[in-house]
């Protein structure tokens, strides 16, 4: 089986001095791409350096909503050079109704910039929305979407958002949150968006599955997320396997 990892962040400080073995176990898990995904403009440079070092490791440039920084937003310009640059994806940007600061007034400024860029260059954007997604619809309508189209990763929603967010060309990767099987209103929305929307993540180091509950996620993990998506869709672990692998290479224009 050949997976793909479409989101980790693999800048994370819990990676340092291991990187090197991380990889090399994603790898035997079958692993043949990861995106590593930047959370604010300090990390750009690590997110390449990362895929100039390791041939399976493709990067995304975005602002987490999380990570934002009024005086940061000048920064947002030098997106316009991310595809030039090597990546695959604007992201990890976002809507988060679920913090208080920033300001969700700003965290709006921050993505529909970051989105406008994206259009612009016509990259795919890695989308993080937790407890906003009518206010994510709203912009999506403000500022429409890359041809390339996105992806909302540690998707959270009901099939019926699901549906709401296809009509803008939005695909749904999920991650250890999978292996958690208590959730009928999750198998319900999986069912819905497999196979052709459907890509699997780790989010590591963050998120660990259950198998791995309390130790740092790592890429290799992948291979719970994928069996318990198997598991929820009534479906062999290599049917999973083959259409989320196609879905990434399609979204993300990868070479495998």
């Amino acid at each position: 089986m050949i997976l793909v990892d479409v989101h980790c962040h693999l800048e994370s400080e819990k990676f340092s001095g291991m990187l090197d073995q991380v990889i090399a176990d994603a790898v035997k898990t079958g692993v043949a791409k990861l995106i590593t995904c930047s959370i604010e403009p300090g990390q750009w440079p690590v997110s390449r350096g990362l895929a100039g070092k390791y041939p399976e490791v493709e990067f995304a440039w975005g602002i987490h909503p999380w990570y934002i920084r009024g005086d940061d937003f000048h920064r947002i310009s030098e997106l316009a050079g991310a595809k030039e640059t090597g990546a695959v994806a604007i992201g990890e940007i976002g809507l988060d109704r679920k913090i208080e600061r920033p300001t969700f007034e700003l965290q709006v400024k921050f993505f529909e910039a970051q989105m406008g860029i994206a259009r612009e260059i016509d990259l795919p954007v890695i989308i993080h929305c937790r407890g906003a997604f009518n206010e994510l619809v709203i912009s999506l309508k403000r500022t429409g979407m890359p041809r390339a189209g996105g992806v909302v990763h540690s998707f959270s929603g009901s099939a019926e958002i699901a549906a709401e967010l296809v009509k803008y060309n939005l695909s749904f990767s999920l991650g250890g949150i999978l292996t958690y099987r208590n959730s009928k209103k999750r198998s319900r929305m999986l069912k819905s968006i497999f196979p052709g929307r459907f890509l699997l993540e780790t989010d590591s180091p963050d998120i660990p599955p259950v198998e791995a509950a309390g130790k740092v996620n790592v890429p290799g993990n992948i291979r719970y997320n994928l069996g318990a998506a198997a598991e929820m869709l009534g479906a062999t672990e290599e049917e999973v396997a083959d259409a989320t692998t196609a879905n990434a290479v399609k979204l993300f224009n990868l070479e495998l």
